[in-house]
């Protein structure tokens, strides 16, 4: 088993407090830049209680680890977990990220009075469970990512507002794209699952 912190301080008072637990390795580090796959033999799994600005981030580089863990359980605020949990409707680029790696579910939620001080918003313990291999080849990922971002970036746009300026195209040559694969032209990216962002991904590049 290993903690990471970043903390010189906490390090030094997590070691005299697991001192008698010589299973448990202490590593002084920032978890974003560390080879968390190294730290210990797979198959592992990760769990924490982070600070609530590294979690995009964060699931990011445990996600793309090699290889990735079993799970991941993490305390995260609330309003993230949602996002991340929630059907095609109320997507964001933070979804898409965790989703074409895994699945998500909430496994219970933490009142803001849980925590003294209490901080302000509440918390849920968000589980991921990443897929031996995701949907989209991991040789494809980046190129997908450059791809969404930037519908996510006009959100309330619809479809061909943004293929047509990404495309260098007309709105009526985007709209008749996306028509083609079954994709109503109307529709607005937080709507489309991850089968329907591959087959518009994969159309625009093989077309």
């Amino acid at each position: 088993m290993a903690a990471v912190e970043i903390d010189p301080a906490c390090v030094r008072a997590l070691g005299l407090t697991l001192r008698r637990y010589p299973n448990i390795q202490v590593v002084e580090g920032n978890i974003l830049e560390l080879p968390v796959a190294t730290l210990v033999p797979p198959p592992y799994r990760v769990a924490g209680n982070i600070p609530y600005s590294l979690t995009g981030a964060l699931f990011v580089q445990l996600l793309e680890q090699t290889p990735p863990p079993d799970r991941i359980d993490l305390l995260v605020q609330e309003e993230v977990a949602q996002r991340i949990v929630a059907p095609p409707g109320g997507w964001s680029l933070a979804t898409i990220g965790v989703r074409v790696y895994g699945e998500a579910q909430i496994l219970l939620r933490v009142p803001r009075t849980a925590f003294l001080p209490p901080p302000r918003v509440d918390s849920a313990l968000l589980r991921i469970v990443p897929a031996a291999e995701p949907p989209i080849p991991r040789a494809d990922l980046p190129s997908f990512f450059r791809f969404v971002t930037p519908f996510f970036q006009a959100r309330r746009k619809q479809l061909p507002f943004v293929l047509a300026r990404q495309r260098h195209v007309t709105r009526a040559e985007a709209r008749a794209r996306l028509a083609v694969i079954g994709i109503d032209p109307i529709r607005r990216p937080e709507t489309l699952t991850l089968v329907e962002w591959r087959q518009v991904f994969e159309s625009e590049r093989n077309g």
